[in-house]
């Protein structure tokens, strides 16, 4: 990775919850990267609306809000307040492409995020998730710390924000752990109205700067909860030196988190 990346976006709640008077307001954080101008000037503008084909708020209805842009100077995370109007509300509900039967209804999250480079700005986008005000909401997983293998021998846990020494040229399984609660389990509607019971099937990205990198990018929880021997994942550093892997971590749900690790190699 060594160019301008969004890497997640967390919506706290990521399950909103909403009646005929109001919407509960949503905190969102994003974690950009962009590892050669790490520290430099970025600014990120954002717009909300009902969901369009093209990801993008380009046409309406768009949601007036308080702020629209934000700068910063280092790190990686940005952030935004978001709060739909209740005369709103109604007007997304029936926008959903369901007409809200499932009580549920999305609002966009649409931004762009520019580092000042020659290059052209990035996009992305976040679906905004309100259930009926009652039924329990979903709520983000949460990771304690990643398991480590050599050679398929465990090898350490390590805790969020621990440095992670690698020696060049060893592979190092990777394992996420999650959250006692994290794996939750929930009743939903289908198509044909029928009640059903489902657990959630959290999905992993890796994210690491230059210096280091992992044989597989992606990779789902075990459905038993067991990983292989050598994790899930596994990095190696091929150049001495130091850097930042992010796991991140989506219950498919609309949840989202991760977790940063700087590391060194020699």
């Amino acid at each position: 990775m060594n160019d301008l990346r969004i890497l997640a976006v967390q919506a706290e709640p990521p399950e909103a919850q909403y009646d005929d008077t109001s919407a509960d307001p949503v905190h969102l954080r994003i974690l950009a990267v962009d590892p050669p101008n790490e520290g430099a000037f970025a600014l990120m503008k954002w717009d909300i609306c009902a969901p369009t084909d093209s990801r993008r708020c380009l046409d309406g209805p768009i949601i007036p809000q308080a702020a629209g842009s934000q700068t910063r100077h280092g790190g990686h995370e940005f952030s935004a307040d978001i709060v739909i109007p209740s005369g709103l509300v109604s007007l997304l509900v029936g926008n959903d492409k369901l007409g809200g039967y499932l009580g549920t209804f999305f609002a966009q999250f649409s931004f762009s995020v520019d580092d000042g480079d020659p290059h052209s700005p990035i996009y992305a986008d976040k679906s905004l998730v309100y259930s009926r005000r009652g039924s329990p909401p979903n709520h983000n997983p949460l990771l304690t710390g990643l398991a480590l293998t050599i050679n398929g021998a465990p090898d350490r846990t390590l805790s969020p924000g621990e440095i992670l020494t690698l020696k060049i040229g060893v592979e190092y399984g990777i394992r996420p752990l999650l959250a006692a609660d994290a794996r939750e389990t929930y009743d939903t509607t289908d198509l044909t109205g029928k009640p059903v019971h489902l657990t959630e099937q959290p999905g992993y990205s890796f994210f690491t700067t230059p210096g280091a990198e992992f044989d597989r990018d992606t990779a789902d929880e075990p459905f038993d909860g067991v990983a292989p021997p050598d994790g899930l994942t596994r990095i190696d550093a091929f150049r001495a030196g130091s850097g930042t892997m992010w796991v991140v971590v989506r219950d498919g749900r609309g949840g989202e988190s991760w977790i940063e690790v700087p590391w060194t190699s020699s």
